[in-house]
């Protein structure tokens, strides 16, 4: 019998730059479960990641089946290529799979009947369910014989009513073993080339409800988990062959990392991989919402390369008890971040804006709460309405009385076979409680917040914290100064709010039809509209307000601090710009080969290693610093990233900002005496 032929894609635009680097495992968890259950001898499966690849490959290939993920960033470019596929091969059978999908049957009927080229949808975990089809396509002649029964886990539209079909829900995998390694099987050995972050699947579920997110849902609730030993031969197996790419990350997919006794076991794994194999240099996962203690060892046993993220979402009372979230006591947060702080790691929190019954008071009072509590940078979201959540309920959006705009997601769009497609998801921007208004009000607020509290400006809280001033004050201040349009960084400011409300759009017809037209398209190409934009405009403070924004805080300091302190602050600004211009890195790549040398009257430099008590003033000396790059690393850094996100200065300077910290690319200070 000749091989059933299965093409699995998790499709991604690369038409601006890679906005996602991760090795496309899901699929290969699919592929392995169906080669364990099928047989090798019975299928043969292709995975791809490049659209282009996997339609070029519909003539060369000629798959049988087409399965795609579909995700809010990618869902459009999935449809656009099951329609391609079904003109080339009418047979094809298309099979989808993933979250971008709802959760009333009416909607998933005319979600369904919207996409004619899909035969089936798998609705929930997918390897079981994938496997079970194609046990169903090799033993029948027809597909729509397939379609006689219901299939448990699959919807699918009735060829001969027109009706939706639903089959029962499987239960979830409990021993994620059985899904057989697609790393150490070798089915991934494709992607271990420079232009790929690892991705592995620790553990799946969530025993939270929130209701802004997918695994808000009671089915994603019980845990199901890899064991440690596969996972540290899956680690290994990665770490071998990621030796020679140290500036390329490690994701890990757990909801909760840290959280559990076992995520020590697995890190001290991988403290042993960075010791042998000096990677990972930086891993990206969500760490939990309990037990910082255990988070916070693992992070510090990882040579700090785990960022410890301590979500709140919101602070008003009433929110988070609409979207079922918990969180911990605030003054048991605030002794988190001091422990976070005090094993030098930043604490981060982060906000999402606006949920019901939030207010613009009752946000800037949780900003405030947040920086008393020792939080150093919040990161506050715009609320996106993922299918299959509480939020994005039609009783959520009556209730509370949703005003909600649409926009593209941060540059995924393409042209494929002549049809352009745009990935486009739809955001809450006003509620009965809080207006378009204020949302721009808080959404400023936060860009400012989140600039001048990266670590680039780490001195600035410095000054803060030694004179006894409110940091929530100060940056309310700054916020002020900057929004009045009288500094010369007012104007990043003022584009950043400008795009915020031109990238929102009534409708997602309405985007199809501005930017299917030639000039239109052209601007998304040119980086000017469709980006990320608190990335975007973070990274042009950097490129192009840098010098401004040292200016304009250190003015800020002296207006708040005695006199006879301002020649101390005074020699950490020009210590600030002397090390931390950064724009002069970026935009000039011979830059990092200059070293030079400046007369200080205060030992800045000390006093910052310090990290102690003493007040600035008591370092008062005479003393010249010997300022230079590590050349060689920075440059290593950029290569990479060049190679990995594209040309645009700005997106891969803010991708590479994501994983590498600032620090990478200050200027190192030595002391000549």
């Amino acid at each position: 019998m000749e091989k059933l032929r299965i093409a699995l894609g998790d499709l991604r635009h690369g038409t601006t730059g890679r906005h996602s680097i991760s090795i496309p495992v899901g699929i290969g968890y699919i592929a392995s479960y169906t080669f364990a259950k099928i047989g090798k001898e019975n299928v043969a499966i292709r995975l791809y990641d490049d659209p282009d690849v996997l339609m070029k490959d519909l003539d060369l290939f000629k798959p049988d089946v087409i399965g795609l993920t579909n995700y809010c960033w990618n869902s459009e470019l999935s449809g656009v290529v099951f329609k391609h596929a079904k003109k080339r091969l009418p047979n094809i059978i298309c099979i989808a799979g993933g979250p971008e999908f709802p959760l009333q049957p009416e909607k998933c009927k005319q979600y369904l009947s919207m996409r004619k080229a899909i035969d089936f949808y798998v609705y929930r975990e997918g390897e079981v369910t994938f496997s079970d089809i194609i046990k169903k396509i090799i033993t029948k002649d027809e597909k729509d014989s397939i379609k006689n029964h219901p299939i448990d886990g699959v919807m699918y539209i009735s060829p001969r009513t027109g009706e939706l079909i639903i089959g029962r829900p499987l239960p979830r995998l409990e021993d994620l073993d059985k899904i057989p390694s697609p790393y150490t099987t070798g089915l991934m050995d494709h992607w271990f080339n420079g232009h790929y972050a690892p991705l592995l699947e620790t553990a799946r579920g969530c025993p939270f409800s929130c209701g802004y997110c997918f695994e808000g849902q009671a089915w994603c609730s019980p845990i199901a988990r890899f064991s440690v030993d596969r996972i540290k031969q899956e680690l290994s197996y990665i770490a071998e062959r990621m030796t020679e790419y140290p500036g390329i990350y490690l994701g890990l997919c757990d909801d909760n990392f840290g959280m559990y006794e076992r995520d020590e076991e697995i890190a001290s794994h991988l403290r042993y991989l960075q010791d042998t194999y000096h990677w990972p240099n930086n891993i990206d996962v969500a760490t939990g919402k309990q037990h910082y203690d255990r988070i916070m060892r693992i992070a510090a046993q990882l040579h700090d390369k785990l960022r410890v993220t301590c979500s709140m979402q919101s602070l008003n009372p009433e929110t988070l008890k609409i979207i079922k979230r918990v969180n911990i006591p605030i003054d048991q947060y605030a002794q988190i971040q001091e422990k976070i702080k005090r094993k030098g790691m930043m604490s981060t929190a982060e906000l999402i804006i606006p949920m019901p019954e939030e207010t613009r008071e009752s946000y800037f009072m949780g900003i405030k709460i947040l920086f008393e509590s020792g939080v150093e940078c919040v990161s506050t979201y715009t609320t996106m309405l993922l299918k299959s959540t509480y939020l994005d309920s039609e009783e959520c959006r009556e209730k509370y009385n949703y005003r909600t705009k649409f926009r593209i997601i941060p540059r995924q769009f393409g042209e494929y076979t002549g049809e352009k497609c745009f990935e486009v998801e739809e955001v809450c921007v006003a509620t009965n409680a809080m207006s378009i208004g204020d949302y721009l009000e808080c959404r400023g607020f936060a860009f400012v917040s989140r600039v001048i509290s990266s670590e680039e400006y780490d001195i600035i809280r410095w000054h803060i914290k030694e004179n006894n001033i409110s940091i929530y004050d100060f940056l309310y201040e700054l916020w002020m100064l900057i929004k009045s349009g009288k500094t010369e960084c007012s104007h990043i400011y003022d584009n950043f709010l400008e795009e915020t409300q031109r990238e929102l759009w009534e409708s997602k017809e309405g985007i199809y039809k501005f930017y299917s037209q030639a000039d239109n398209y052209e601007k998304l190409l040119k980086g000017e509209s469709g980006d990320n934009l608190m990335r975007k405009y973070e990274t042009q403070m950097f490129l192009r307000g840098c010098v401004s924004l040292i200016d304009l805080a250190y003015s800020l300091l002296e207006a708040k601090c005695p006199k006879e302190i301002w020649p101390s602050l005074q020699a950490a600004r020009d210590w600030s710009l002397a090390c931390r211009n950064v724009s002069l890195v970026f935009n000039d790549a011979s830059y990092v080969r200059r070293s030079w040398n400046i007369r200080f009257r205060y030992d800045v430099c000390t006093w910052y290693k310090d990290d102690s008590s003493k007040p600035l003033m008591e370092y008062k000396k005479d003393i010249t610093y010997s300022f230079h790059y590590d050349a060689a690393h920075i440059e290593k850094i950029l290569q990479q990233a060049e190679t990995l996100f594209g040309n645009d200065k700005t997106f891969v300077i803010g991708k590479t900002l994501v994983n590498w910290s600032i620090r990478e690319f200050w200027a190192q200070c030595d002391s000549l005496g």
